[in-house]
C-alpha cells in the first residue's frame, strides 16, 4: 500500500530542493568564468573553453628571415589564373597573414585602378611575394572607378580608405600606384610614426627625387594620421595635384614627412 505523503514530497521539500539546484548552477558558472579569466589572462599558449584551445602564434621577428634584400622584378604579364596558382595561401579578398607567427603589422594597399588589366597583373604577381617574405598581416583593395566618370585619384584612395577600415582592424594603409613596383624587400611595408614617402627613387626618373613636396606613387600614413588631415582632397579629376595637396595637410597639421631615399622602385 502506498502511502502519498511518502511518494509525494512535501511543498516545503521540493522549495528547498530547487533553492539548492539553483545555488549549484550558480557556483558552477561562477567556477567556469573565475577558470575562463585565468586561462585566458596568464596562460600564453591556449585560447580556453569554447575557442577550441587553439596554440597561439609567438610574434614575428622585427626583422623577417625571408628577406633577399635587392630582386629581380617580374615584368612578364601573367594569368589570372597562373597568380592564383602562384600564391594558394591568399585568403578570400586577397588577404594574407602568416602561418608561423603573429604578424607586427597589419597593412592594408590601396590601388586606385581604371583600364589598366596589364600592370594590375605584373602588379600583383610582384608584390604579394614581397609581403609574404615581409610577414605581413596584409590586404590589397583595388578600387576602380565607374566608366564614365573622370579619373579621380584621391576620391579612390579615400574610398579605399574606408572600405578597407570596415573589413579588418588594419594600423597602416599604403597609398600605392599600379604602375610602380618595389626592387628591394628591405623596404618594410608598415608605418613609422610620420607620414612615409616610400616612392623616393624611381628607375625612369634616374632615382631621383623629382621635387622635395611630392607625396604620390607610394605612400603609408596610419589610420590615426589620415582622419587628422580629413583624408585625400577629392577635387582633383585627371592626374595630379592631389598628392601635393595631401603634403600641404600633412604640414599644416605640424606633421612631417619621413622618405628613406636609398629605396628603389621600377616604373
Amino acid at each position: 500500500m502506498v502511502v502519498p505523503g511518502d511518494f509525494y514530497p512535501s511543498p516545503g521539500f521540493s522549495c528547498r530542493c530547487r533553492y539548492l539546484y539553483v545555488c549549484l548552477l550558480a557556483f558552477v558558472a561562477t567556477q567556469l568564468l573565475i577558470f575562463g579569466a585565468i586561462f585566458h589572462r596568464k596562460c600564453s599558449y591556449i585560447s580556453w573553453l569554447w575557442r577550441g584551445c587553439a596554440v597561439r602564434k609567438s610574434q614575428c621577428p622585427l626583422i623577417s628571415p625571408h628577406l633577399i634584400g635587392r630582386f629581380e622584378v617580374e615584368t612578364y604579364v601573367p594569368a589570372w589564373q597562373t597568380i592564383i596558382e602562384n600564391y594558394p595561401m591568399l585568403q578570400n579578398g586577397g588577404r594574407y597573414q602568416p602561418a608561423d607567427c603573429e604578424a607586427r603589422h597589419r597593412v592594408a594597399l590601396i590601388i586606385p585602378f581604371r583600364d589598366r588589366d596589364i600592370h594590375l597583373k605584373i602588379f600583383l604577381n610582384n608584390i604579394h611575394a614581397f609581403l609574404m617574405r615581409q610577414q605581413l598581416d596584409y590586404g590589397i583593395f583595388v578600387i576602380d572607378l565607374e566608366e564614365g566618370i573622370p579619373f579621380n585619384r584621391a576620391l579612390l584612395l579615400n574610398v579605399g580608405f574606408l572600405e578597407a577600415n570596415k573589413v579588418h582592424d588594419y594600423q597602416c594603409y599604403i597609398f600605392h600606384d599600379v604602375d610602380l613596383l618595389p626592387e628591394n624587400d628591405h623596404n618594410t611595408y608598415s608605418c613609422p610614426e610620420q607620414p612615409r614617402h616610400m616612392s623616393v627613387a624611381i628607375d625612369k626618373m634616374n632615382y631621383r627625387l623629382p621635387y622635395m613636396t611630392i607625396f604620390g606613387g607610394v605612400s603609408a600614413m596610419t589610420r590615426e594620421q589620415m582622419l587628422t588631415v580629413n583624408g585625400y582632397p577629392n577635387k582633383f579629376f585627371g592626374w595630379g595635384g592631389e598628392d601635393d595637396e595631401m603634403y600641404n595637410r600633412i604640414k599644416f597639421h605640424n606633421m612631417t614627412v619621413s622618405r628613406y631615399t636609398c629605396i628603389h622602385y621600377r616604373l
